[in-house]
């Protein structure tokens, strides 16, 4: 499939400077409000400010430097977002009575050189902000307190908008068609919009994941020509001519506006382009535990494919830190090890099989080295992001779907690959050679690659043990080395001692707990 550019690497899926902020749970409250009527309880969510002035490092209040500019938006879900004058940043907040805590502060990583002494103005606003514990609302300026009470933040309330969009994900309701009449996207189709922090939009155009960058200045907004991947969906019928629709419109957006949960995105007319609704927020999936699948990687410079159809890859990153999985064609394995978001994956290790279908080692190879040359990683909802070492995005993950475990007994396994006599390596099976095993009524019985072959089974719970088959004698001179592995795989029966299945896939393992042989449902 053919690679699609990219605007910069960090459009597809979001950016990789910023970490994902982790959703908090929200005691509903507010801060106490006005000065002629003290004690009254004022919301603080969906409101935004701009920071007036602060108490510097001698204890003292100064302005904010002329040309700089601070804001904090509070949404309904908890998170407190703005820009910190240089940088954009992000946290949790919790509010009950007068009380206000803040954690969990995340920013970009900019270097802005003027105004002088804009960075230090940013680091000082950051941690009076996180030592956030208390705040009142005062004729429209909002007072933020530390824990002696002191007044450490003044803000003044912005005007412009009552929901800043950064940081807001929507779905989709409905586009206008050709003629400018709003109509409602097509049942069973899904198109999302996530605004990040450091002002790019990306989510699923349908069919394509899509990203773009865009500035907003008040009630303005400019979404920049968005690139997408490159796949093509035939279900349901018009998906794709609704999808260029949604593309086009983007760019075409001069302003926005939320009502009621509705965020409405128009022409430079006024004319209503796009509606969405409101998203619900879902938490950040964890790296650990997660099943994965590949959606799309990168193929060079600003480029990114999507996964060829048909070819599925995954990755599980189990808490024992060994990731595993399928490249495509043969499965994998390796080591990984976790600081913070920082993630480094090594001895990898594949069996060795081919498959003939057009592009799909080369972009089994591309895989394992992108895994290889991973720095870093992030998760956004049921996304995961692999960075490297310079924050160009290189994998792009999503949830794998559920797979009902199949069951040992009555299924058609056959065998993928089998461990080495010294345990150390994983060899495929021979090219032209299917193994096979059929678990029923007490006997496992099936192929070894030549002779047919079967043998008493015990199972108790997922222990697992296996009496030395018998076989047929017939001799395989084709392909070289089938007797050899034949030989071998029946050996590794009688070592079996346990087993574990993961939805389509078989694990027959010994005492230790090691894999011995590994099998697929069905399938070869």
């Amino acid at each position: 499939m053919a690679p699609n550019r990219r605007r910069n690497r960090n459009y597809i899926l979001t950016t990789a400077s910023l970490l994902v902020i982790v959703v908090a749970c929200i005691v509903t409250a507010g801060c106490t409000g006005g000065t002629s009527t003290p004690g009254t309880s004022v919301g603080l969510a969906g409101t935004s400010w701009t920071l007036d002035s602060y108490l510097d490092e001698n204890g003292t209040f100064v302005p904010v430097l002329p040309g700089t500019e601070v804001t904090a938006a509070f949404s309904p879900d908890g998170k407190v977002t703005g820009s910190a004058g240089c940088n954009g940043y992000g946290g949790d907040y919790q509010i009950d009575g007068t009380s206000l805590s803040v954690s969990s502060l995340v920013q970009t990583l900019k270097l802005c050189l003027e105004p002088e002494g804009i960075m230090e103005q940013e680091a000082r606003f950051i941690d009076l902000l996180g030592s956030a514990a208390g705040c009142r609302i005062e004729d429209d300026r909002l007072v933020i307190t530390d824990a002696e009470g002191a007044d450490v933040l003044v803000f003044v309330q912005d005007s412009f908008a009552p929901v800043m969009l950064p940081g807001t994900s929507w779905k989709l309701a409905s586009l206008t068609d050709e003629n400018g009449t709003l109509t409602p996207i097509i049942n069973g189709t899904a198109v999302t919009a996530k605004f990040s922090l450091d002002r790019n939009v990306g989510g699923s155009a349908g069919c394509n994941s899509y990203g773009a960058g865009y500035t907003v200045d008040g009630a303005n907004l400019a979404i920049e020509p968005a690139i997408r991947t490159e796949m093509y969906c035939s279900e349901p019928p018009g998906l794709m001519d609704q999808e260029d629709r949604y593309l086009a419109l983007l760019a075409e957006v001069a302003s926005y506006r939320v009502e009621n949960d509705r965020l409405i995105l128009a022409d430079s007319e006024g004319n209503n382009l796009l509606v969405f609704e409101k998203a619900a927020p879902t938490p950040d999936l964890p790296l650990v535990g997660t099943k994965w699948v590949l959606d799309s990687y990168s193929t060079g410079g600003d480029a990114i494919s999507s996964v060829i159809a048909g070819a599925t890859v995954t990755a599980n990153f189990a808490a024992d830190g060994n990731v595993g999985g399928n490249a495509g064609c043969n499965h994998y394995g390796g080591e990984y090890t976790l600081d913070g978001a920082n993630l480094a994956v090594s001895s990898l290790f594949s069996t060795l099989m081919y498959c003939q279908t057009p592009g799909v080692m080369e972009q089994e190879s591309a895989y394992l080295a992108h895994l290889a040359n991973a720095s870093s990683y992030r998760t956004e909802g049921d996304r995961l992001i692999l960075t490297d070492a310079e924050g160009n995005d290189l994998l792009f993950f999503v949830q794998a779907p559920e797979v009902p475990a199949a069951p040992l007994a009555g299924t058609a396994w056959t065998l993928g690959s089998f461990s080495s006599p010294d345990g150390e390596t994983v060899s495929s099976v021979i090219v032209g050679t299917t193994i096979t095993a059929v678990f029923s009524d007490g006997n496992v019985t099936g192929n070894a690659g030549c002779n047919s072959y079967g043998a008493g089974y015990v199972l108790d719970g997922t222990n697992l043990t296996i009496e030395p088959p018998i076989s047929t004698k017939m001799h395989c001179g084709e392909p070289e080395g089938v007797m050899n592995q034949e030989t071998r795989y029946l050996n590794l029966l009688t070592s079996v001692a346990g087993y574990q299945i993961d939805g389509n896939r078989l694990d027959l393992l010994d005492e230790g707990g090691a894999t011995l042989l590994t099998f697929s449902a069905g399938r070869p």
